[in-house]
């Protein structure tokens, strides 16, 4: 391998004891300084632009993803002389001995050497090995699994065996023989593997360097937690729906566990509305005949709990062999009326209701209801655009912008004709299929090329459909579907309900099995709404930037950088780490009504829903 000249040592700049949280998610930004002065801070640093190349941009953007999931502030920094203004930096970008230039590689042993917490992930070139405490890393796309321990603080929050042991793909069986890249390592005395490949080498390790500490991941950001949101997962999930499969949570739980562990109190932008203890998105699908008038069935029992969900109309106006036109009936059209007449969310759930949407053209652009003829010819513009057209002609209200496919198809272009008929979120995609709980931005199509749409992607975690709940297993699928959600409430996911209305003229266990979820969700303090809710929620929640300030006597003041009114009410907070007392205030300096409460040696602060 092509080496670089040898590391220059130099004294890095002490760490000050006062710390404040970066108000800025996506650049460098001033913040406040306290009695200690300028304050350690976490930094995503783009390895590539630092060396002078080409900037690390896929991996950068993965990392930005993770920061804005978890809620964490940082800044993105190009420069590595500026590391030492850090308490933690995760870099972006393979550091291979043939891209890493002396000034990249000095910089990056002196901030560890100084009491700098380092975190990387992917491939490292053997010039960087005594910084990570590695002898050898081997390449290979044949390990499945990485499998963690969790007697150390930064995997402590492991509770679930899928936890535990994440998934890099054939989840269910061997379907690939090659999967996502992965390096193992070999360690060297003094470094702790905290996590295993099923091969036995090192796939997560970290090494105590002078005063700090390194940490390396054996995958990267890009094919841990990108891939997967795009369907590129290699079948890694070890069940479709109705389970936990939380692979690349994992990964950015554990990012967020290491900014815990060096800045303290560390504080997090809630992943729960209002920062309540469970959060619990509720979803119907309307696509049989027998569905319409029963969603009234299911809204009334919504409200019971202060509730409301999401109705994915099939607005089919043709009859073939499977069904007649369902939303052409005038009592059918009355149902779904009402339901958005009460204020209920009405989204669309296709024209046809076909799987073969999956492999259909995307068609014109300009279809309309006039000129489109599914029999004839499925499109995809044709079941997006005209659901949409016939949903905002015929039920009064707000305009369509939820959209589930049928049987959860998904076509390759679906995401960019969403935005292009006016759609702003989505929930077609499994959770356990794209590895995460926590909604995201969509790509236009499904590569990594393309852009990042404005589409937000809500994924399906549990599904009632094709004979899974049944009359004689209600509250035991019931039971199965709470554990899971305990599983995710643990670290704050938004797991999405599917009941579908149908089979309910004459029977109850489906009520009655959605009733014993609200009843627990509710006995807990949770949220329950619908996907247009979460929605606004998740889009507010990217847009918030704050700072935190620490006082005297172990006080914390968070301040918003909106006015208070601007401020979605959703909006809350998390701090770990030991705190007297807590105030939020708005950008006026104006305190706002949130209300602190401890939970799991946390605390949260919410306002009232």
């Amino acid at each position: 391998m092509e080496g670089v000249p040898g590391r220059l040592p130099r004294l890095a700049a002490a760490a000050a004891s006062l710390w404040v949280l970066a108000s800025v998610a996506t650049v460098p930004a001033a913040f406040a300084a306290g009695p200690g002065g300028q304050s350690p801070r976490i930094a995503l640093l783009d390895a590539g632009a630092a060396a002078g190349r080409a900037s690390s941009r896929l991996e950068l953007l993965a990392l930005r993803r993770i920061f804005s999931t978890i809620g964490v502030p940082a800044d993105v920094l190009s420069d590595a002389r500026r590391l030492s203004d850090y308490k933690v930096v995760f870099t972006a970008g393979e550091l291979v001995n043939t891209t890493v230039t002396p000034d990249l590689s000095n910089g990056l042993f002196d901030f560890v050497e100084g009491g700098g917490t380092l975190v990387s992930a992917g491939e490292v070139g053997n010039l960087l090995y005594p910084l990570f405490g590695l002898t050898r890393q081997v390449p290979g796309r044949k390990r499945y699994r990485l499998g963690f321990v969790t007697s150390d603080p930064v995997t402590a929050f492991m509770d679930h065996p899928n936890e535990r042991t994440i998934s890099l793909g054939n989840g269910a069986g061997h379907f690939f023989d090659d999967v996502i890249w992965s390096h193992g390592g070999s360690l060297a005395p003094g470094a702790s593997a905290l996590g295993t490949f099923e091969d036995g080498s090192v796939g997560f390790s970290r090494f105590p360097f002078g005063r700090g500490k390194a940490y390396l991941l054996g995958i990267s950001y890009v094919n841990s937690v990108l891939l997967p949101q795009i369907g590129g997962s290699y079948n890694a999930e070890r069940q479709y729906v109705n389970g936990v499969e939380p692979s690349a949570d994992v990964v950015m739980l554990i990012l967020k566990a290491v900014c815990a562990e060096a800045v303290s109190p560390l504080v997090s932008l809630s992943t729960v509305p209002y920062a309540r203890p469970a959060g619990l998105v509720l979803s119907h699908d309307v696509d049989a005949q027998s569905s319409f008038l029963d969603s009234l069935k299911f809204a009334d029992l919504e409200a019971k709990y202060n509730a409301k969900s999401t109705f994915f109309i099939t607005t089919k106006y043709f009859t073939d062999e499977s069904d007649i036109g369902y939303f052409s009936v005038p009592e059918n059209l009355a149902a779904v009326r009402e339901l958005r007449r009460r204020g209920w969310d009405v989204g669309s759930h296709t024209v046809s209701h076909l799987t073969k949407l999956a492999g259909a053209p995307e068609g014109d652009p300009g279809v309309t209801r006039k000129t489109y003829d599914p029999p004839a010819h499925l499109t995809v513009w044709g079941e997006a655009r005209v659901s949409k057209e016939l949903l905002d002609r015929e039920i009064p209200g707000p305009r369509t912008i939820a959209y589930r496919s049928g049987d959860l198809a998904f076509p390759r272009a679906l995401i960019r004709v969403l935005e292009g008929c006016g759609y702003s979120l989505d929930s077609t995609y499994s959770s356990n299929a794209v590895l995460t709980a926590f909604p995201y931005f969509a790509f236009e199509d499904q590569d990594l090329v393309s852009k990042e749409s404005s589409v937000l992607e809500i994924p399906v975690t549990f599904d009632d459909s094709q004979g899974y709940l049944t009359p004689a297993n209600a509250a035991a699928v019931a039971g199965g579907w709470l554990d899971v959600i305990g599983t995710i409430a643990r670290y704050g996911g938004l797991p999405v309900l599917l009941v579908h209305p149908s089979d309910t003229r004459t029977k109850t266990y489906k009520l009655q099995a959605q009733e014993l979820i609200m009843k627990a969700v509710a006995g807990q303090g949770g949220w329950m709404g619908d996907l247009s809710t979460a929605g606004r929620f998740w889009r507010s929640r990217a847009a918030v930037r704050f700072t935190a300030e620490a006082g005297a006597g172990g006080s914390l003041v968070i301040r918003v950088d909106a006015r208070g009114e601007e401020l979605d009410p959703a909006i809350g907070f998390e701090v770990a780490g030991a705190v007297s007392s807590l105030s939020v205030i708005d950008g006026q300096g104006k305190k706002l009504p949130y209300t602190v409460v401890s939970r799991s040696g946390k605390l949260y602060a919410g306002r009232e829903s």
